[in-house]
């Protein structure tokens, strides 16, 4: 067996020691974490979360990794897809650290195990943050390109680095700055501590290429942000600092020092059974300093001035990498204290003020991620230095002594970590309920195009049928049903309810607390194209019996933990009308709906002649060409509401060229009718996401295309 296969299978052996009996048939669900079986992404790729993107933590960057997966899905299980991820990301962390080092040895295993194996890596796993996760894995693969191109240059390593950067950030947008961060430190010291002009200047000349790279592939997803009208960050205050900051059990310097203080500390840490686990750190804090003192200063005396220079031209060219390393480790920890400390407020405090995206780090533990990148990576060169030390003659007993040594070190990550094997029996693997599988399949029958209301109304909830010790999950029916599903994105952590902007969302939470003032439900959801409800047996699901005595609305199928309900009023995706009703407050529209069919009228926000019409309404023939494109029939009646489909901004929407003339309720797009039809366009898609995908996309291809024909010409015999 050849030598270089050796760390590919050592990662993935440990990546399935680590998973054990998550591997088996079924999902793994866990806070943020819910695949599904047929897994629902198209929304991604046109464009129609613009609302939700930023609440789920992934958004429009996510674009090609949701396309993969769904249509993966319709080829294998999508549970085998999630075990796939979760072992790719375990296995991409250790491989990727451990080729930070390049020349061989032990430390090379010490990098990767203790980058793959520590306390914040279980931590999010527990949490199921796998987008974080994802960034992690790639973020030591991307260095290692980034630190060959600053060394070789060319254009291949160019490319490369380009598209290494685009998947760090791929599902966690955060891993950019994370990435840009890392970079920018290394490249610092690269161009300070580097006598050689020439070297400075190419190193400069190809990180601006990459970067130029870089920026034409992500254009799909940056053209989408600079020109948003706006994301969830835009909600996000001190309360958020608060709710998200790290944690502390042992003193918050010592936690983060030691990769711990996830916000969310609920998970049985080694520490946590382990007496003596601040050794193990010590242990590990010792090999990071050892390693950065080793290669940064000279290990022998110099006897002249000759060898002074000889020795500060040494440190000069070739120590910037572990003073880098170093000065990443203290940015990160620095960073990840954020507000939890007076030290580290004032500056985290200006940083979220002045850098709009940072704002995205309100959980400012994500930086520890820059730590333990720079444990690792010092640590494997203290573990070198002293492998190093067997070159040297010394009596047997002392060369068994040291080996023995160096395989105890090895092991300190898997000590110090060792409840990640298994997760501690904290996790599970599951299946959705039978009785959620028949709802779905009820609901598919009906080839009508409407919407679903779910509840209870909560973004995350305890769903007690998952095995896990924590029960809280984030809600899967969007991912789970097949009809498109309207449900809670209220994240209700500490003193906050809600961060979203989804205008549809605010109508429902305005309508739900008065559920037992009201008996027209069914009505009160129409203009929402609602026509079924499904109520499971989790959280407060109680306070919802309100929904048993609504006039319209009847059960149309119940079992142990789930019920459906079905709307007694009709439901269009188009209707048309002809009056229109000014109000005031929502209040005011509740208060009309005792007298008057709210289908049968537009009411719009604000002041304005009151234009009765006729008081009634009619359903339009609607065909979808896609997502994107629908083609309604013609009317008579003067004003065609279009309900858009699930959570979409609604102000991109067009019939026959012409924009809204009213939004029903503030937030529904409402056109002047066509006597002939017309089609209805999500404009949005084709003026902004289709070129840039397009221009993307023939950026990639370009790239593509030239690595392959560089390796041609490289594996092509000389001539003459």
């Amino acid at each position: 067996m050849k030598k270089d296969w050796v760390p590919y299978l050592v990662y993935a052996a440990l990546a399935l020691a680590i998973l054990g009996c998550l591997l088996a048939p079924g999902y793994v669900l866990t806070l943020d974490l819910n695949f599904s079986p047929t897994p629902h992404y198209s929304q991604y790729f046109w464009g129609l979360n613009e609302w939700s993107a930023s609440v789920y933590g992934a958004g429009i960057a996510s674009n090609p990794f949701f396309f993969i997966v769904q249509w993966l899905a319709k080829i294998i299980p999508a549970w085998l897809i999630e075990k796939l991820i979760l072992f790719l990301i375990l296995f991409l962390s250790g491989l990727g650290a451990h080729k930070l080092i390049a020349n061989r040895g032990p430390g090379c295993y010490y990098v990767g195990i203790l980058y793959m194996i520590n306390p914040f890596v279980y931590s999010r796993f527990m949490a199921g943050q796998w987008g974080v996760l994802w960034t992690y894995a790639w973020l030591p693969i991307a260095l290692g390109v980034f630190i060959k191109l600053l060394r070789e240059g060319n254009w291949p390593n160019t490319v490369k680095m380009a598209v290494m950067a685009t998947l760090v950030g791929l599902l966690q947008v955060q891993g950019f700055f994370l990435l840009f961060l890392a970079c920018l430190v290394i490249l610092f010291f690269k161009v300070i501590l580097d006598s050689n002009k020439n070297s400075v200047y190419r190193s400069l000349k190809w990180a601006g290429a990459a970067a130029g790279i870089f920026f034409v592939l992500n254009l799909y997803w940056l053209i989408l942000l600079f020109t948003s009208a706006g994301t969830t960050l835009d909600q996000l205050n001190l309360a958020d600092q608060s709710a998200f900051m790290s944690r502390t059990e042992g003193g918050i310097f010592l936690d983060i020092l030691s990769m711990h203080g996830f916000w969310r500390e609920q998970s049985i840490y080694a520490r946590d059974i382990l007496p003596f686990w601040w050794l193990l750190f010590t242990i590990i804090l010792f090999l990071a300093v050892h390693g950065f003192a080793s290669k940064t200063f000279p290990t022998s005396s110099p006897s002249g001035p000759e060898d002074i220079k000889e020795a500060r031209r040494t440190i000069r060219g070739q120590r910037w990498l572990p003073i880098s390393f170093a000065v990443i480790g203290v940015t990160g920890f620095i960073l990840a204290l954020g507000a939890a400390t007076d030290y580290t407020r004032p500056f985290f405090d200006w940083l979220w003020d002045k850098i709009p995206f940072f704002k995205a780090f309100r959980d400012s533990q994500k930086f520890t991620a820059l730590l333990c990148l720079s444990y690792a990576y010092l640590g494997g060169l203290g573990i070198n230095e002293l492998a190093n030390m067997l070159k040297q003659q010394m009596l047997r007993p002392l060369k068994t002594g040291l080996i023995i040594l160096i395989f105890l070190l090895l092991a300190t990550p898997f000590l110090y970590s060792f409840t990640m094997f298994g997760f501690h029996g904290q996790l599970g693997v599951t299946d959705y309920p039978e009785e959620w599988y028949e709802v779905n399949d009820y609901l598919n029958r009906d080839s009508d195009d409407v919407n679903v209301l779910f509840l209870p109304w909560h973004m995350y909830m305890d769903f007690g049928w998952l095995p896990n010790t924590d029960k809280r999950l984030i809600n899967p029916s969007q991912q789970f049903f097949d009809k498109p599903v309207i449900a809670g994105d209220n994240i209700e952590i500490l003193d906050i309810y809600t961060q979203s902007s989804n205008p549809i969302c605010k109508y429902i939470e305005f309508i739900l607390p008065r559920g037992n003032e009201i008996d027209n439900l069914g009505e009160l959801l129409a203009p929402l194209n609602v026509e079924y409800i499904i109520l499971v047996n989790e959280a407060d699901y109680e306070s919802y019996d309100f929904l048993y005595r609504q006039e319209d609305l009847q059960v149309e199928f119940q079992k142990s933990g789930i019920t459906l309900f079905k709307n007694e009023h009709p439901v269009s995706r188009t209707y048309a009308v002809n009056s229109v009703v000014y109000l005031d407050s929502l209040d005011e529209y509740l208060e009309l709906s005792k007298t008057q069919d709210v289908t049968e009228h537009l009411y719009v926000f604000g002041d304005g002649p009151q234009d009765e019409g006729n008081g009634q309404t009619e359903s339009l023939d609607i065909k979808e060409k896609s997502p994107v494109k629908y083609q309604v029939t013609g009317t008579s009646k003067a004003y065609t509401v279009f309900t858009v489909p699930q959570t979409v901004n609604t102000d991109y929407w067009e019939y026959n060229g012409q924009g809204p003339v009213f939004r029903n309720l503030g937030f529904m797009p409402v056109f002047m009718s066509s006597p002939g039809g017309g089609e209805v366009v999500y404009t949005r898609f084709y003026r902004v996401y289709l070129p840039s995908y397009v221009i993307s996309g023939a950026m990639l291809c370009l790239m593509v295309f030239l690595l392959f024909r560089y390796r041609r010409r490289k594996m092509a015999p000389s001539e003459g």
